[in-house]
């Protein structure tokens, strides 16, 4: 379930000004604080224009995540200008997890379901919700845009920088958003949720965003620069040399994209690697290369000749993005996520071994084990009345090969658990503990 909340300019019985203004009953005092602290108020945003918007995302001290939208909402009740007016959502780490750690993808299901009004008198209460579906590792059509504008090589520095940088502010963008978007797709999902972002707030110490969006202002960013230690990245010229694709993770994101080999980034993103963080990830892109070097060696006779590369896919649309600017637009329907790691199949006589790992065929029964299995292990016990149906079938259909390293992981995930039950502070996680253990017992055959 996900808490919502509003930030905004109100006098109320407690105080007036900006404030939190209404909650769900679930928002715990920890977060309320983190609000009031993270909240913007007057003149906050970069854009001064009636249509002006602003997606951000932070932690909070709860272990949640806040996933925000702010607009501006009329005139202040003091008549000093208009209104700045945040929506919240207050996301639990697994409700995140199920839409990839990608905040984009939460507020477009949001926006989706009817979410995120505008109240033109705010209630003094708000319910909580429930955001259905979940969305795949990477958005394949907006990295093969960016590929194209602002390029891969924009792309891959930017990668480079966000790594290497505590703060990084882009300018000379008119799509920030789609940037953002495009930078959390180039990252595994485990290292996502390292980088809070604004795309469209003026930057301020009391919201510590790791990837800001700034205004044109050169003094701004000279203040940024010496009073925050941020690094200002302007992308109406050349990637600068300083954030060259140098490390094995930024120089891996350039030559997939060049290549057009996404599907390569999608499956290893589907790979779930629990403790993985960002500082892991220039020896992960130098084992990953390594990787998909030996997988695109030809198959071949002597005489053949080699296989042609496929092209890079055509840009899309630039609209993708606009839908979360307007909570009347239509929305479409996202696809499943390829969350289950695939490894490679090899030559065998079994049934299996015709299979593609990365087929649509096996993507779509890993899918659904992946949501069954998390379920589970999640206390749903509908859940785990369907995974003692549907797992002798599945593991007759894809065999050992495909399963291996799904099955490993969920091993990871379940005894990390167990073993949290048992050390201090972790008793309330009995019941999940058990659960977890009767979903290994089932995978392992034990029952």
């Amino acid at each position: 379930m996900i808490e919502q909340a509003i930030y905004t300019s109100a006098e109320t019985n407690r105080m007036a000004g900006y404030q939190v203004v209404a909650t769900s009953p679930g928002v715990c005092a920890e977060d309320l604080r983190d609000l009031a602290i993270w909240g913007p108020s007057h003149g906050s945003l970069l854009d001064a224009g009636p249509d002006s918007v602003s997606f951000n995302f932070h932690p909070l001290s709860s272990g949640a995540y806040c996933v925000s939208r702010t607009t501006l909402a009329g005139e202040e009740y003091s008549g000093r200008g208009h209104q700045v007016y945040t929506q919240c959502l207050i996301v639990p780490a697994d409700e995140l997890v199920r839409f990839a750690n990608n905040p984009f993808a939460v507020l477009r299901a949001a926006l989706a379901g009817g979410a995120l009004e505008v109240h033109r008198r705010v209630p003094s209460r708000l319910e909580p919700m429930q955001l259905m579906g979940h969305t795949g590792a990477i958005d394949t059509p907006l990295l093969s845009r960016l590929s194209h504008q602002p390029g891969t090589p924009w792309l891959a520095s930017l990668v480079q920088a966000a790594l290497s940088c505590p703060c990084l502010a882009l300018a000379g963008s008119s799509e920030p958003e789609h940037l953002i978007a495009g930078l959390l797709n180039c990252l595994p999902p485990e290292c996502r949720t390292r980088f809070s972002f604004s795309t469209g707030l003026n930057y301020s110490p009391r919201r510590p965003f790791r990837v800001v969006a700034v205004s044109d202002d050169k003094a701004q960013w000279r203040q940024m620069q010496h009073r925050y230690g941020a690094t200002v990245l302007d992308l109406s010229h050349a990637p600068p040399a300083e954030f060259a694709p140098l490390d094995g993770w930024s120089r891996l994101i350039e030559c997939v994209l060049r290549s057009g080999e996404t599907p390569f980034l999608a499956a290893q993103f589907s790979k779930r690697r629990f403790e993985l963080t960002p500082e892991d990830l220039p020896a992960l892109g130098l084992q990953l290369m390594e990787e998909r070097e030996g997988h695109s060696l030809p198959d071949q006779h002597a005489g053949e000749k080699p296989a042609k590369s496929k092209p890079a896919m055509p840009a899309v649309p630039s609209d993708w993005l606009d839908g979360l600017q307007r909570a009347h637009a239509a929305h479409r329907r996202f696809r499943g996520s390829a969350m289950i790691s695939v490894p490679d199949a090899r030559a065998s006589a079994a049934p299996s071994s015709q299979l593609h790992p990365n087929s649509p065929e096996v993507l779509e029964k890993l899918e659904m084990l992946d949501d069954v299995v998390f379920e589970a292990i999640d206390g749903r016990q509908e859940a785990m009345d369907r995974l003692r149906e549907t797992w002798s079938r599945l593991h007759d259909e894809l065999g050992d090969e495909l399963l291996a390293d799904s099955r490993e992981q969920y091993l990871r995930h379940a005894l990390s658990i167990w073993q949290g039950s048992i050390e201090p502070g972790g008793v309330r996680e009995a019941a999940r503990a058990i659960a977890a253990l009767e979903v290994l017992c089932i995978l392992f055959d034990e029952v």
